[in-house]
């Protein structure tokens, strides 16, 4: 009658050695953190989001800031340089959508 207690509890240790394995792996995968943008980069940054909120206050269509507030970013950072702007809470990371 302990053998199916037996194995339980076997199953319940070895569960909890997993777990604490993929914590380990993904713990270990942590980027390093970004060093913090200069002085210009934080003006340039600042100026390309107060254009960003001139546009959302126009009646330009939110896409249309969206494309805009991206091709400042790319000009300014690459285009691997802005990760938010695919990101946005609104966004769930979608690409711009194109126009028909």
């Amino acid at each position: 009658m302990n053998a199916p207690r037996c194995f339980a509890v076997s199953r319940a240790l070895i569960a909890t050695i997993l777990l604490g394995a993929l914590a380990t792996a993904f713990a270990a995968e942590t980027p390093p953190p970004a060093s913090a943008p200069s002085k210009e980069m934080r003006e340039k940054m600042a100026t390309a989001h107060e254009k960003m909120a001139a546009c959302l206050r126009s009646e330009r269509e939110f896409s249309d800031c969206r494309r805009q507030m991206h091709q400042t970013c790319t000009e300014m950072m690459g285009e691997q340089g802005c990760p938010m702007m695919g990101m946005g809470m609104g966004m769930r990371g979608m690409p711009p959508r194109r126009q028909q």
